[in-house]
């Protein structure tokens, strides 16, 4: 009896310590890229792209005493692109480029927390005309945000990125006139805590 009670104490001292507790790490990384390239030598031309996408990116995992680790990416975009040109050099570029890493190191029970995200959007868009008639436009709508939280016995952490924007661009010239136009757009965002 007395073997009995002195093995379960062990183990209970030993369960109390954190010496079976895990950890939780999650890593998550994210790249969404779009080009839209309209152009046109001459002759008399239409043109038009458009491109929607929607991303959905997420994570979960759960452990003992509650621990939580999550992590999430949700970006909906939108580009779109026109063009007319009529004995004319209409050029229509567009470029988008979103990153998004995340990253979680959550020890279960009583423990520490640590995480890190990072999010990068990149847009640009140009339009050139030049000789004959023609236009051209384009547009860039972005919606963007990134989250994690995590959780274990000794508490409870959040971190969250939005970033919402449009970008329009338009050109109009008649026979023998030229010109151009462009547009950049780049939004960085980084994130760091820990509760150790």
């Amino acid at each position: 009896m007395l073997k009995v009670i002195a093995a379960s104490m062990v183990f209970v001292l030993m369960v109390g310590s954190g010496a079976f507790a895990g950890l939780l790490d999650h890593t998550q990384l994210t790249q969404i890229g779009t080009t839209n390239v309209l152009e046109f030598l001459q002759g008399e031309q239409q043109a038009s792209s458009l491109q929607n996408l929607v991303v959905d990116n997420s994570q979960c995992a759960t452990g003992m005493c509650n621990s939580l680790a999550s992590e999430s990416l949700f970006a909906s975009i939108g580009e779109a692109a026109s063009a007319w040109g009529q004995c004319g050099t209409v050029q229509v570029l567009q470029g988008l480029n979103i990153g998004g890493t995340q990253m979680q190191a959550v020890e279960e029970g009583v423990g520490g927390k640590v995480q890190g995200q990072a999010l990068g959007v990149d847009a640009a868009q140009g339009i050139m005309k030049m000789n004959g008639a023609g236009y051209g436009d384009a547009l860039h709508t972005i919606v963007v945000n990134e989250g994690q939280s995590a959780n274990n016995a000794a508490g409870y952490m959040d971190e969250n990125a939005t970033v919402m924007g449009m970008q329009q661009s338009s050109l109009y010239g008649e026979p023998g006139a030229a010109g151009e136009v462009s547009g950049t757009m780049t939004v960085s965002t980084t994130q760091t805590q820990s509760s150790l």
